[in-house]
């Protein structure tokens, strides 16, 4: 709680879209120090796209991160900077130096690093593209965690932030501050962007407008999303404001047919089409 108000537990995971899974895991598993956990729906239903194929890892300590395959074409070169949702990792470090070497070693396509002013809790940030032209943010926080940084080439101790693009920042602003108890608070400096804090853990919602929210958001299906945790007492109310839940095929539309079957997790959208899951929170050895 905070001020009275029900608030998420923690950013919890990530999963992203891409055309090509074993591209993909190459760069995660070797650059990104990703451990593979599980492969999803890799069976007939999931070829006839029924359910989703993913590939789930441990990413910078966070249990169920994943990859989705998507059958529409996804630009390696996204048309914008930021496109689409841009996931913040916390690197173990004062700089980037070491990282941004590394990543021009491997030729891979970046930008920065980028340095914040203070208050910012960000100081300094180095944005990579995947193969599939998602958007990654390695980050030096003004407030690091003490936790041991998971990744070799890359040492990241946890999921710092989110970038996630609105058509209308005042409607949503008031969406996720409303939604999920966000706060307020230091300022990531940007044009048209406001960034909100969970309070349990520092981590970050970074809200920038935009006139159309990426295709790679909107267009991917039955897998891409941003997963919130939820204290099982907090959930009920949350869930509540949570209004704009996901439906599906079958006897009964609330119940999931991939994973998850129960109760404890739905999906759904913000009011711009952005993917969400919220659920009961895991311990930090269990489950997606």
């Amino acid at each position: 709680m905070e001020n009275g108000k029900a608030t998420i537990d923690r950013i919890d995971h990530g999963v992203l879209p891409s055309n090509d899974l074993g591209r993909a895991h190459r760069f995660y598993s070797t650059f990104m120090g990703g451990e593979l956990d599980h492969l999803t729906n890799l069976t007939i239903r999931g070829l006839n796209r029924e359910v989703p194929q993913i590939l789930f890892y441990t990413l910078a300590n966070h249990k169920g991160w994943g990859l989705a395959l998507q059958d529409f074409p996804i630009a390696s070169t996204p048309v914008r900077p930021l496109d689409g949702v841009v996931y913040g990792f916390e690197v173990a470090g004062e700089n980037l130096v070491d990282v941004a070497r590394a990543a021009e070693e491997r030729k891979l396509k970046i930008h920065g690093p980028v340095s914040y002013a203070e208050p910012s809790p960000i100081k300094e940030s180095l944005f990579v593209l995947d193969p599939d032209g998602n958007t990654l943010e390695l980050s030096v926080r003004r407030d690091p965690i003490s936790e041991k940084p998971q990744g070799k080439i890359v040492p990241m101790r946890r999921i710092s932030h989110a970038r996630v693009e609105v058509t209308d920042l005042a409607q949503g602003k008031a969406w996720y501050r409303d939604t999920f108890g966000l706060t307020e608070e230091k300022q990531v400096p940007g044009e048209e962007q406001v960034t909100l804090t969970v309070p349990n853990t520092g981590q970050l919602v970074i809200l920038h407008r935009v006139d159309q929210v990426a295709e790679r958001s909107t267009r991917a299906v039955k897998g891409p999303h941003i997963d919130f945790r939820i204290a099982p007492e907090l959930y009920p109310p949350i869930l509540e404001k949570f209004n704009r839940k996901e439906y599906y095929w079958g006897p009964d539309p609330t119940k999931i047919p991939w994973h998850e079957q129960g109760g404890h997790t739905v999906y759904g959208y913000d009011p711009f089409g952005n993917r969400i899951q919220i659920g009961h929170r895991f311990e930090r050895s269990g489950g997606h």
